[in-house]
């Protein structure tokens, strides 16, 4: 008992009654603030319930600002394991996952889920990622306008950095692979006030479709920029950018944009995890929408219960991680395809399917692809 006793206390981050997850505070950005959300859905409902064997969970967070974000992010991040004694980091998504990946191994932290493709470490002890990665996902989709929809060239809008910046690649090094001409790409500052020039820019190519590799906000701008040039050009979105709640604007000058959807519609869908998800945001946040993003928090977050739940109650970071390692055919019900991880495998998700924007929602058009396929 005492030997058991003096493990709990020692492990950072937990006590007998609670256990630490250190993540990001108010960001004033839709997909960070509503991927936090759905993890707070899941602490809500698992304090309600009496905690995991006992403990609470407790959310320690920190915003990062508008000025150097990712260099603020990596900065929370080590503050919350060093002076805060986080159990886990949860999310910290975008270009700043690469560098908090790095900080999770060389510290021996466990680092789950960020929001991100970027960070594509495979059998690494102490990261567990989530959503389909980008070269997997831009063949996919890549593929699909080419050999299904007969598109013959494509423009990139992108925004500034390794993110925007793969697709824009990607858009280029695939092309003679399936058959299209890539006509040209645009960057996107983060503080652009429109996206005229860089659309007007692109519409001068005439391509068939422009890929918009962007963040929400940068997305709007694109949209917007589409409708004052009066473009009648089909949109794509990368994968995270596939939200209703953000891209079906006024005017529908968003229909008809083709997307590479990660998970079902969170609002129309019948599906059991769903169904519960909804529930919980109309009991926690009633009136709030639903979405994608917090859709993905709160999925997300429930894989971290279950390896919180697997551990038993003697919890160490060792007996965590082999508790995820330990998840085979786990069910989401409907959320996600099974989801398998291994000593060798700590990836959530390979697969997704193409969506269209009809009617303000994006309907499916396939059923899960993966890039193997």
């Amino acid at each position: 008992m005492l030997t058991s006793l003096l493990l709990i206390v020692l492990a950072q981050g937990v006590t007998p009654d609670s256990i630490v997850i250190g993540m990001e505070g108010p960001a004033n950005s839709f997909s960070v603030d509503e991927e936090n959300l759905g993890m707070q859905l899941v602490v809500s409902q698992v304090n309600d319930l009496g905690g995991i064997h006992g403990r609470r969970l407790q959310i320690v967070a920190y915003s990062r600002g508008r000025e150097n974000p990712v260099e603020q992010a990596v900065e929370n991040a080590r503050r919350l394991v060093e002076e805060d004694g986080a159990f886990l980091l949860f999310n910290f998504g975008g270009p700043a996952s690469v560098r908090i990946g790095k900080y999770a191994m060389e510290n021996q932290v466990p680092y789950l889920f960020p929001h991100t493709a970027l960070l594509t470490v495979d059998g690494e002890r102490h990261v567990f990622t989530s959503y389909p990665r980008y070269a997997g996902e831009s063949r996919v989709m890549l593929r699909y306008l080419a050999e299904e929809r007969g598109v013959n060239s494509i423009a990139v809008i992108h925004a500034p950095n390794i993110y925007g910046e793969f697709f824009r690649k990607r858009a280029a090094s695939l092309a003679g692979e399936f058959g299209y001409e890539f006509v040209g790409a645009q960057a996107l500052p983060n503080n652009a006030d429109h996206a005229i020039r860089q659309m007007s820019d692109l519409a001068a190519h005439k391509p068939d479709v422009v890929l918009m590799a962007l963040y929400p906000a940068g997305a709007r701008k694109a949209i917007d920029a589409k409708a004052a040039l009066a473009w009648n050009v089909r949109l794509v979105s990368a994968g995270p950018l596939t939200d209703e709640q953000y891209l079906n604007v006024a005017g529908g000058e968003a229909e008809g944009t083709i997307g590479f959807c990660h998970y079902p519609d969170p609002n129309e869908s019948s599906a059991p995890g769903i169904a519960a998800y909804r529930s919980l945001l109309a009991k926690y946040y009633p009136g709030h929408p639903a979405n994608r993003y917090s859709l993905y928090g709160y999925v997300f977050g429930q894989l971290v219960v279950e390896g919180l739940r697997r551990a038993g109650e003697n919890l160490t970071k060792d007996r965590f991680l082999d508790a995820m390692e330990s998840i085979h055919n786990w069910d989401s019900g409907g959320i996600l395809p099974p989801v398998n991880f291994s000593a060798t495998d700590h990836h959530a998700q390979e697969s997704g399917f193409i969506c269209e924007l009809e009617d303000g929602r994006f309907k499916p058009l396939s059923d899960w692809m993966s890039p193997t396929q």
